[in-house]
């Protein structure tokens, strides 16, 4: 009869079930392989998060390039608006010189002949604008002279003109010089006004534009 011999594997797997060396190194073993998990899930998540990264990244580039193209597409026209808003200044500096002549017509009496009106610019204020140099006005002097006969109705009308005429300009604006002399057959006066130029001028029945419809 034959011995009934062990062999050497099934001796290592009976020594490694139930040595205890072996189970500690087998639990640390284990142990390695937990530790390496949130490694692994972290690995996993910053990967994602650089590829989310790379992939905002080329739409920002993507984005950029577009914007760049549509900006050399408005460029003559940015160009054009930053003209006009160099010239506001100037622009706003007007003096509706037409509203200011209807005006004097409508507040002169019969009893005024106004023989000379001449309007000048003063108060100059240098505007630098791209290679230009503008001589912008900030007050306009609105001078007048006439006469008025010595038998009018209205022995005063001269004074009510030149308050009704103040009046019609900006809040601003003042009587600089009224004089009035008296001749043989009539009186000679003579009005000086001044007003800024960028005031209100509804008063003379300038209207703003309420569209480009209405140009």
């Amino acid at each position: 009869m034959k011995p009934h011999l062990i062999s050497q594997e099934v001796l290592a797997s009976q020594v490694f079930r139930y040595d205890p060396a072996y189970r500690f190194a087998a639990f640390v073993f284990f142990c390695f392989l937990l530790a390496q998990v949130p490694a692994v899930i972290w690995l996993v998540y910053e990967r994602q998060v650089g590829a989310e990264r790379q992939s905002r990244a080329a739409q920002l580039v993507a984005d950029a390039a577009k914007i760049g193209n549509e900006h050399k597409a408005l460029a003559d026209t940015e160009k054009k608006l930053k003209r006009i808003q160099d010239l506001a200044p100037i622009l706003r500096a007007r003096l509706p010189i037409s509203a200011v002549l209807g005006k004097i017509e409508q507040l002169a009496s019969p009893d005024l002949t106004v023989s000379k009106i001449t309007v000048d610019a003063e108060a100059f204020q240098p505007l630098q604008i791209e290679t230009g140099l503008f001589r912008i006005p900030q007050q306009i002097r609105i001078s007048m002279e006439g006469e008025q006969g010595l038998q009018s109705t209205h022995a005063d009308a001269y004074n009510e003109f030149a308050q009704a005429l103040l009046r019609s300009l900006p809040p601003e604006s003042k009587i600089a010089d009224r004089s009035i002399i008296a001749g043989e057959r009539y009186k000679t006066f003579r009005l000086t006004l001044i007003a800024p130029t960028n005031g209100n001028y509804f008063g003379l029945g300038v209207t703003k534009i309420a569209s480009q419809n209405s140009l």
